[in-house]
């Protein structure tokens, strides 16, 4: 069966307009429209074998969720954009995580000296009501707004990160301040956003959010920081990619 037949074919009308909804949000997702603007209706039903019903019902599902845009004598864009990091850049590992994060910039809200919390402290294996360096943070890449970010920084490691500028990305803060990451790890979920978050984020309440815990050890094996983190689920995925223990065998 060709791709053009596959949606009209496969089910009744409502899971057509779910899967040619998935599908125009993957090609949003991902740049595959030049310029941002939405191919006419009638390209759409020929491409996926769609009525135009099903068409401007998908789209219609895309522009309630904030993904495109109906502009009157232009036609429907798309205004949602992702950016897609690799799970290992994400870590604060690869060849260099000021590449994988270009664009990148930073609006502190909070850069003060806080009793740790329990949950931090809980996480970094110290005292909870010892001092602690708070940086929360909104950060951007090319102007757009990504996530709220929150970070809880230990003594001794908090005294260095306290005086070193920052303006771009956390591993970026935490690189100036001569601390090298070990290891890190996640805590991933999805959450919707309430309406604090949603008035920092810029986004309807009820938006989904993509929600992390963060603890980042220096190459001690000491964990300092404790972040949590509140991204855009419309503007940040992550990558996950492995590869088999056997590929190279096989391949061999």
């Amino acid at each position: 069966m060709t791709r053009s037949n596959t949606l009209h074919r496969r089910g009744p009308h409502r899971p057509a307009v779910r899967w040619l909804r998935d599908a125009l949000w993957s090609e949003v997702m991902s740049g595959g429209f030049s310029g941002g603007l939405f191919p006419r209706e009638a390209d759409l039903m020929k491409s996926y074998g769609a009525s135009r019903s099903t068409v401007r019902e998908a789209i219609d599902l895309l522009r309630r969720e904030g993904i495109v845009e109906r502009i009157q004598g232009t036609g429907t864009l798309a205004v949602a954009h992702r950016n897609t990091m690799k799970l290992v850049e994400a870590h604060g590992f690869g060849d260099s995580v000021q590449r994988a994060m270009p664009g990148t910039a930073s609006r502190v809200l909070a850069h003060e000296i806080v009793p740790m919390p329990r949950a931090a402290a809980r996480r970094l294996a110290c005292e909870p009501g010892e001092d602690a360096l708070l940086i929360e943070y909104v950060g951007y890449q090319y102007g757009q707004i990504l996530g709220l970010y929150s970070n809880y920084v230990r003594f001794p490691q908090a005294e260095s990160v306290r005086t070193t500028p920052f303006r771009t990305h956390w591993y970026a803060l935490l690189e100036k301040a001569g601390i090298t990451i070990g290891e890190t790890d996640f805590l991933i979920e999805v959450m919707a956003a309430d309406q604090l978050l949603a008035g920092i984020l810029e986004m309807e309440v009820g938006r989904p959010v993509l929600a992390m815990e963060q603890v980042i050890r220096d190459d001690a094996g000491d964990a300092f920081n404790y972040a949590v983190l509140r991204s855009r689920g419309d503007r940040m995925s992550v990558l996950s990619q492995a590869i088999s223990p056997t590929f190279g065998i096989r391949k061999g």
